[in-house]
């Protein structure tokens, strides 16, 4: 909450959605940053020319690592597989070079065609007429859907949480409610003789006690300053009051 203005016979006050923003913006980075380090793994073999090697690639859209390999140190391709720490059985693909192992790749739930490189790899380790061997891991497909699903949810809560402005003025008699996001704004005027009073209502659920302020007019309608409910008491309670005091209520 901002106070834009305060005499005593005019208040303006704004508050920004900072809660809604932030959890908008970090459901819509994490997936973007994750998308961001997530590696590619190339291989690439050949016997066309001396010395006959592999060179290993991981790509990222921040980094690229590569190694190479003579071929002849080569020992073996092979699929290992391990469970995670969310229980699922993940799969990669190892490289056992000169007594060490190289990883290819991410792993992935997705065992068909992690088992598909290691098959390509050991075949053409085993073929001495084969010249080339090219295998590509890349399962960006994946983070992008998830993504996606993260990231259109969470730029919808950043792009429709309103910025609330209020606005009670003495002198033209009205309480005007503004709500305004990027797609749109909306307002709501009030004349101060109709209030009759400014309370904070409480909704019990599964997730806890939320709260709104909410407008008491003499015609007995009520208008909440906001539609939805929501945590943060203290905060509601320090604008409500502060709307009561310029109208010359008593402090809850």
């Amino acid at each position: 909450m901002k106070v834009l203005e305060q005499t005593s016979y005019r208040l303006r006050v704004r508050e920004r959605p900072w809660l809604t923003w932030f959890v908008g913006g970090f459901f819509s980075f994490i997936p973007i940053l994750m998308l961001g380090f997530l590696q590619v793994g190339e291989i690439h073999c050949q016997r066309q020319t001396v010395p006959y090697e592999c060179i290993i690639t991981h790509t990222s859209l921040v980094s690229q690592e590569r190694v190479k390999i003579p071929l002849t140190l080569l020992y073996q391709a092979k699929l290992e597989n391990y469970i995670d720490s969310d229980g699922d059985r993940m799969y990669r693909v190892v490289l056992e070079v000169a007594g060490q192992s190289i990883r290819l790749g991410n792993a992935s739930s997705d065992v068909g065609n992690r088992a598909a490189i290691v098959e390509q790899i050991n075949q053409f380790r085993a073929n001495p007429n084969q010249t080339q061997l090219s295998a590509r891991l890349d399962d960006r497909w994946l983070i992008g859907i998830f993504a996606g699903v993260h990231f259109l949810p969470g730029m919808a809560a950043i792009s429709l949480a309103s910025v609330l402005n209020l606005d009670l003025d003495k002198r033209r008699g009205t309480f005007t409610i503004q709500h305004a996001n990027f797609f749109r704004r909306t307002q709501k005027e009030l004349l101060l003789r109709e209030i009759r009073d400014i309370a904070i209502e409480s909704h019990k659920d599964s997730d806890g006690n939320t709260h709104r302020i909410v407008v008491h007019l003499t015609s007995g309608e009520k208008v909440p300053l906001r539609n939805y409910y929501r945590g943060g008491y203290n905060n509601m309670k320090k604008l409500a009051n502060l709307l009561r005091q310029f109208l010359n209520l008593g402090p809850l």
